[in-house]
């Protein structure tokens, strides 16, 4: 079984890392001040910034979705 894959080569970050700050609630330029993501070559930029939102979208979704009693 392949392993998470790494989405910032330079400093060796994985998406679940990604992923991870991203469910806390943090920005890219969050994720970007604390881990150097995209700071070296930039050429994950792209994908970690789309990566992040994505994640951010489905988390606040996910927590502003009311939940129904049935009585």
């Amino acid at each position: 079984m392949l392993g998470p894959m790494f989405v910032c080569i330079c400093n060796a970050l994985r998406q679940d890392t990604l992923e991870a700050l991203a469910e806390e609630g943090m920005s890219f330029d969050e994720i970007q001040n604390i881990t150097g993501c995209a700071g070296n070559c930039g050429s994950c930029r792209e994908h970690a910034e789309s990566l992040v939102a994505s994640v951010r979208t489905r988390h606040l979704t996910a927590r502003h979705i009311p939940v129904l009693s049935v009585a």
